[in-house]
């Protein structure tokens, strides 16, 4: 973007196509590195020529999951993003994180690598969301799975191990067990490492269980889903922000969240937190919420303001030019 104007978001310099012409930069233009580009091969010689021509570099930093949960991603992914990072931080001019957690990740990230010194000013900007107004009514077969007097509990996000459905399905299990009879629907798309879980959801659904896995919700189903189930589940053990919860809340529905830095910064007081690895205390918490005994709040609908995607781009750029003219 140039200085006080538009992000443009992406990379185009040295890396373009054959055919094409390299972006060109300007003294005071900003290069916003916004999405993936530790999967471009030739990032670095990309952003040393912006450099070259004047630009400054800034990139967005959703998470560090690869560096301080390794066990959750394939191997060479995660030595590609350590690799980037490592490159990108002493040629950064600026960093701009989704989460105070994740600038805090960054910090001990530099600190470990012995980066403190080439660490350049670390912002934070809110994320958006196209959830609010609503542009679509729901299929009529996720209405009616919500639509009921046993309103479901609901967990959102991929299937993966990092997610935790594991506590969530134990939880439930014993649950089930001891007499209650709410449902549980799980909305999320096939991550990886999933096969175990995937396998638990069809026996869930074999044994007559009220469980429902919705694998391709639309942005309406998921709205939905968000004003009309009994309240969301969402134990992850690690995060870069947490979007569902804020999502939740921001439709009036209560939050059940584990206890990790991450869901306290974005829940606040406002969400209920559970231990990580605990399964009897979840299926304890869901028995008194079921006979009433438990009684989880929320804010009322629209009480809590979900930035959207403009107005989270507003911010970001905000914060682009606030930490550059204080570096």
């Amino acid at each position: 973007m140039a200085a006080g104007g538009i992000p443009s978001l992406g990379l185009a310099t040295a890396g373009a196509a054959a055919g094409e012409e390299p972006a060109r930069f300007r003294p005071g233009d900003v290069l916003l590195l916004a999405d993936a580009t530790w999967m471009i091969p030739r990032w670095k010689p990309a952003v040393e020529s912006a450099k070259a021509e004047g630009a400054r570099v800034v990139p967005v930093i959703y998470d560090l999951l690869t560096w301080s949960y390794p066990q959750f991603f394939a191997p060479l992914f995660c030595a590609q993003f350590k690799r980037w990072l490592v490159e990108m931080i002493p040629l950064a001019d600026a960093c701009v994180c989704i989460s105070h957690a994740t600038a805090d990740a960054l910090r001990e990230f530099a600190a470990a690598e012995g980066l403190t010194n080439a660490l350049p000013p670390v912002g934070v900007f809110p994320l958006g969301t196209k959830l609010t107004p609503a542009a679509a009514e729901p299929r009529t077969e996720v209405a009616a799975i919500f639509d009921r007097a046993d309103r479901p509990f609901l967990m959102v996000g991929t299937i993966e191990p990092r997610k935790n459905h594991a506590l969530v399905l134990d939880a439930f299990e014993r649950f089930w067990a001891a007499g209650g009879t709410a449902p549980l629907v799980v909305i999320g798309r096939r991550g990886w490492q999933c096969e175990a879980t995937l396998r638990r959801f069809a026996a869930l659904a074999a044994a007559g269980k009220p469980f429902t896995h919705i694998s391709d919700a639309t942005d309406a189903d998921l709205q939905h889903a968000y004003r009309h189930a009994r309240c969301l589940i969402f134990p992850s053990i690690a995060e870069g922000f947490g979007l569902p919860i804020v999502e939740a809340l921001a439709q009036g529905l209560p939050a059940i969240a584990s206890d990790i830095p991450v869901h306290r910064e974005v829940g606040g007081d406002l969400a209920t937190y559970i231990p990580l690895g605990d399964p009897d205390h979840l299926a304890g918490l869901l028995r008194s919420i079921e006979d009433g005994s438990t009684v989880l709040t929320a804010p009322a609908p629209g009480s809590v303001h979900l930035p959207t995607w403009a107005e989270s781009a507003a911010a970001l750029q905000a914060e682009i030019e606030r930490l550059l003219a204080s570096g």
